[in-house]
């Protein structure tokens, strides 16, 4: 079976994980701080902490910002689970916008609808890697967070803020994912950067930290990333232009098989840099057939999002129509820099022969 999603690992990655475990030092320290400059670095950001994961560090920049109970969050209606727990976490109101259809995003419009004197943040996702139009929501009056889970190398030309270009360099704070199905991996872990410093204080206050825990008792979450996922972070953070390149290759096979097809693809944006961590396919028949058909030839694919917000709080599908069409007919398949060329030419082969 070729799996839908594969962590890229080579010699490196094992040699910073080997020399990890050599030192005996595997919780969290030197090389977490390490990992966290590297990912500063790379986006442009002065400060970032490092968590144990996606929910743990959305928790943190939740808590930065002073949300709490009766307060709104408004999200993407096609997000996972692990955002709605992040705002749960915090007593706070999950307030879901539909998406737009060119980029699988939330629709500002939908926002602007949305947003009352409770709103005290809105959350926007970047989806499968592909940048949503930022621009409008750097006027808005609140908070704007950026979930770059699987976006991670992804690029917005600003016509406002024109010093920056990589996704995340534009919210108060963004929040990143390392999982095993995100551009580059920790094993599980995430990340909360922001160019302000009260920020990323406030969050570390909330992280445990054994080294600064004094006689005065304050609520903390064991949010830590071990060394030992952080030295996975540190070797694939240096070959992540090769990771993207391999990527952009692969997604421009799949467009050019696509093309001609009935299958709705993305399309490429002048202002953005969609880094395919999810390659997507929208379709016009039976989902479920399709996956179906895939599998049966060894070639496994999925709904992008198993199970979207919207879904998730028992809320009306003709509400938000977009992110029900793409609950019923997208699909994603294969997508990863290990893929080899027969691989991709039997995926693109056999989903062509199901027309």
């Amino acid at each position: 079976m070729i799996p839908v999603n594969k962590p890229t690992i080579i010699r490196k990655d094992l040699e910073y994980v080997l020399n990890c475990l050599i030192t005996e030092r595997l919780e969290e320290g030197e090389l977490a701080q390490q990992f966290e400059k590297a990912i500063a670095y790379y986006l442009n950001v002065k400060y970032s902490l490092a968590t144990g994961s996606f929910t743990s560090a959305m928790h943190l920049a939740l808590l930065s910002l002073d949300i709490t109970n009766g307060d709104e969050v408004i999200i993407s209606s096609y997000s996972p689970a692990p955002l709605l727990n992040a705002i749960k976490y915090v007593n706070a109101r999950p307030v879901p916008a539909d998406i737009e259809m060119k980029t699988y995003n939330i629709d500002f419009k939908q926002v602007q609808k949305l947003t009352t004197k409770k709103t005290k943040a809105v959350i926007v996702s970047h989806n499968f890697g592909i940048p949503a139009d930022i621009d409008p929501f750097l006027g808005l009056e609140v908070p704007l967070i950026e979930d770059c889970s699987y976006a991670f190398g992804a690029e917005y030309n600003s016509a406002i803020e024109k010093e920056k270009n990589k996704a995340g360099s534009f919210g108060i704070i963004s929040v990143f994912s390392f999982d095993t199905d995100t551009v580059i991996t920790t094993g599980n872990g995430g990340m909360l950067v922001s160019q302000r410093k009260d920020f990323i204080t406030k969050a570390k206050n909330w992280k445990y930290n054994p080294l600064s825990v004094g006689k005065e008792y304050q609520v903390q979450h064991d949010y830590r990333l071990a060394d030992i996922s952080a030295a996975l972070g540190l070797s694939q953070i240096k070959i992540i232009e090769k990771l993207l390149e391999r990527r952009l290759e692969l997604s421009s096979y799949y467009n050019k098989r696509f093309k001609s097809s009935k299958y709705k693809v993305y399309n490429r944006i002048n202002n953005r840099k969609n880094v395919y961590s999810k390659y997507t396919v929208l379709l016009e028949g039976n989902l479920e057939e399709v996956i179906s058909h895939l599998r049966k030839n060894k070639i496994d694919a999925a709904r992008p999002i198993g199970t979207p917000a919207f879904q998730l709080l028992g809320r009306d599908e003709k509400d938000f129509p977009n992110a029900s069409q793409c609950y019923n007919k997208l699909m994603e398949i294969p997508i990863y820099p290990s893929l080899k060329k027969k691989e991709v030419e039997k995926i693109a082969n056999t989903l062509l022969g199901t027309l």
